[in-house]
Parts: structure tokens; sequence; C-alpha cells
């Protein structure tokens, strides 16, 4: 298992679009298991077989790229109405913030995953993956860096410029010269100098993309 994964899925559930995952470290042994999303209340019957019931959760909300708000204009009782700007809060359940420097990324989990979050033996806080990336690249010793996290049906970037963030997207899973164009459109938008690039597998390893990336001389760091 990779060090990125080591060092922020210790005992964790991370919800995404196409499935949610469980992982837990147990010395120096990572260990995880995948579902399918098509039934939440697999969730509530897993998650007592693989977690002890007093250990704490994180619950890892990727099923969506978090809105960025100003933090000097942030406002906490003003969540669902940022949401509902950008994406359908009909079936929100409750709303989340977390601290990204200068901004709050503003995300949510629906009332079904609330409910079935909420039949856990085991507590739990909530964290977007978005920050678990932003946290990674604050700790790299670069002055610009990019996290690329490619999915099964998905890949998200973002871009850090020394601490500040720079960018957080979503884009459909495309081929590798396409993931190509994606970052080389990074770089140039926001003039990043050698940026150091981290690359992460969710899913199985796409070696023609780590291949493309090192012709262009770009050296992808496989975290």
């Amino acid at each position: 298992m990779t060090p990125f994964i080591q060092q922020y899925y210790e005992k964790s559930i991370r919800i995404a679009p196409d499935g949610f995952s469980f992982f837990r470290l147990t010395g120096n042994k990572m260990e995880s298991v995948s579902f399918s999303y098509s039934d939440n209340t697999l969730i509530t019957n897993e998650a007592p077989r693989f977690f002890n019931p007093s250990d704490e959760i994180s619950v890892i909300v990727a099923k969506h790229t978090p809105m960025l708000i100003p933090d000097e204009i942030y406002d906490p009782n003003r969540n669902n109405e940022y949401l509902s700007l950008q994406f359908d809060t009909s079936r929100l359940g409750e709303s989340y913030s977390d601290k990204l420097g200068a901004y709050r990324a503003v995300y949510f989990i629906t009332q079904n995953e609330k409910d079935t979050l909420g039949r856990l033996p085991s507590r739990f806080q909530t964290v977007a993956e978005n920050t678990l990336f932003y946290r990674f690249l604050c700790q790299q010793n670069a002055n610009d860096t990019l996290f690329v996290g490619r999915n099964a049906d998905f890949t998200d970037m973002m871009a850090v410029h020394k601490g500040e963030i720079l960018l957080t997207n979503r884009f459909p899973l495309v081929e590798p010269a396409d993931t190509l164009y994606y970052i080389y459109n990074v770089i140039t938008q926001f003039h990043l100098q050698d940026p150091a690039i981290y690359l992460h597998f969710f899913a199985e390893e796409d070696k023609k993309l780590i291949a493309l990336l090192k012709t262009q001389k770009l050296n992808p760091n496989i975290v």
C-alpha cells in the first residue's frame, strides 16, 4: 500500500461515486476492501466486521469536488446555500467545511449516507478527500506541487503554490494523452515552475500514463 494511503487512511471509510472502501493499518500492514455503492446498508453490515467498536474512523468524502469559499467571507451558516449553487441539495443530509489555507472547502453527504453512518458502532469524523490532497502537498519541500488522483472513472487534480491552493478539479477518466494535456494546462495557466507531481492510483496503476509523463520529463512521484 502506498505512503499516501498509509499516512491518511489509517482507519477510514472512503465514500466515492463508484462505491465505498474500508482501510485499516495494523502494524506496518495496510488492509483494504471495496464494495459497490448500490446499497448503503452494506456499510452498516460490513464495518463492524472490519473495525473494532473502539476505533475512531475517518469518513473520507470523495463523491464530489468541494466548493472553495474564501475564508475571509465564509459564513458557516450558509453552507447549504453555497452548495446549492453547484449541486442538487434535495437529498442533502449534512454539510461540512475544512480549512485549506485561505479557503474553506465546503462539501456534504446525503441524508441516506448520514443515517447509515449514524448506525455505526464506532465514532467517526468527516473529512473531504481534497483536504487530504492539500495536507499532503503542503508537506512536500517544493514551491509548486501538483496532485493527480486516478480513479476507475475519474481523475482528481490539485495544484498548490507555497501552501496556497490554486486549483482543485475533477475530470472524467480519459486517455493518458488527455491527462497529460490537463496537467500541462494547469502548469501553463498557473505558471508553475518545475512543479513536483504526485500521482496516486486509487484503481489499477496506469503504466501508460506513467511512461508518457516520463517521456515529457515530468517524472511523477508515485505515492
